[in-house]
């Protein structure tokens, strides 16, 4: 049965080539009057698409996704018609038994501490690069973020894929000024107090990753900015909370790796004229056969897509080159200003 105190809420911007197959996924398990679109300065047919499925449409102009995501939500009154929101991109696909295991966590929290039950994110598209992203989005919520919900310390509650109960939004607005959103938002939480986030593995949806080297670079360049931009925004990791420790725990891993990398490679040279290089192979050897080939045999299986141990090589690459993005964030998202950023919604068509 179709839940009806939930509203689903999706934010909009020249997403012709996407909307349509979110929409529909979402009528078979939300009523079309309980789904909502914020369309933010569409220029191409965003609009047109969102009303053939549904008549709650708000068009505003350009103003950034959280300026789009506050407006809305006040202007359809969500908190106070529903008792939770649903957040979605519009890229993003639920699977069909998203909502049912979802709520059940917030049917069975009698004192209504759960504020937001989080999703499981399994990328699209069948690039070598989105065979990439499967293994890392794998990685980081079957492992990491099950792991964040059981210490209360979950980084990020994603844009795409998280239900909240709506009287949250009666206190806190989306924030504004940082690349990342969500990740803001997530702060935000943890400082008001609301730490008891839900991780739920069989609640997934199916969204769009970058299909290039390029686009890829790109994406991940925006989210470490943002992440540096959110530690600077909410002076981690000198709060106290569970939050700070887990971010200083990951910011310092990333740290090191980087500029260890960046030592490797500036000095291999004189590694191997002075027949040292081969040192460096055993902790190399050590990373695969410990984390790297098990953790790909495993998300290769539960995938159902052997090929991405094809790609070991590639994966290394990129391990590599997301330890420098990352280490170019940091300055990056130290000396930044605080403004509102443009959407970038690239997107491609599904085949």
């Amino acid at each position: 049965m179709k839940r009806t105190d939930v509203a689903v809420l999706i934010p909009a911007i020249n997403e012709e080539l996407v909307l349509g197959l979110t929409l529909e996924s979402l009528l078979n398990i939300v009523d079309k009057k309980h789904i909502y679109v914020v369309n933010d300065g569409s220029t191409d047919k965003t609009e047109e698409i969102a009303k053939y499925y549904i008549d709650n449409i708000l068009t505003i102009p350009n103003g950034g996704k959280a300026k789009a995501l506050n407006t809305s939500l006040e202007y359809f009154k969500l908190p106070d018609k529903y008792e939770y929101i649903f957040f979605m991109d519009a890229d993003t696909q639920p699977n069909e038994e998203f909502l049912d295991v979802t709520m059940k966590h917030f049917d069975e929290d009698k004192d209504k501490k759960v504020v937001c039950v989080v999703g499981r994110v399994h990328g699209l598209g069948g690039s070598w690069i989105s065979k990439y992203r499967k293994w890392e989005y794998y990685i980081a919520h079957t492992i990491h973020k099950r792991a964040q919900s059981y210490l209360r310390s979950i980084l990020v509650v994603p844009g795409c894929a998280t239900v909240y109960r709506s009287y949250v939004f009666k206190e806190i607005k989306f924030p504004r000024g940082t690349l990342t959103e969500d990740m803001d938002f997530t702060f935000l939480l943890h400082r008001h107090g609301y730490t008891n986030m839900v991780y739920e593995d069989k609640a997934v949806v199916f969204t769009q990753d970058p299909q290039t080297l390029v686009g890829f670079l790109k994406q991940i360049n925006r989210w470490y900015i943002g992440f540096w931009q959110c530690v600077r925004k909410h002076q981690l990791p000198w709060k106290g909370q569970p939050l700070d420790f887990e971010v200083a725990l990951l910011g310092i891993e990333g740290l090191y790796n980087g500029l260890l990398i960046l030592m490797f490679f500036l000095g291999l040279p004189y590694l191997y004229l002075t027949g040292i290089l081969h040192f460096f192979s055993k902790p190399l050897l050590l990373d695969f056969g410990i984390f790297f080939f098990p953790t790909i045999l495993f998300s290769a299986i539960k995938n159902r897509d052997m090929s991405l141990i094809l790609y070991i090589p590639h994966f290394y690459f990129m391990r590599f080159l997301a330890c420098f993005v990352f280490l170019k964030g940091f300055f990056s998202g130290f000396m930044s200003e605080e403004k509102d950023y443009s959407w970038d919604t690239q997107r491609f068509v599904i085949k």
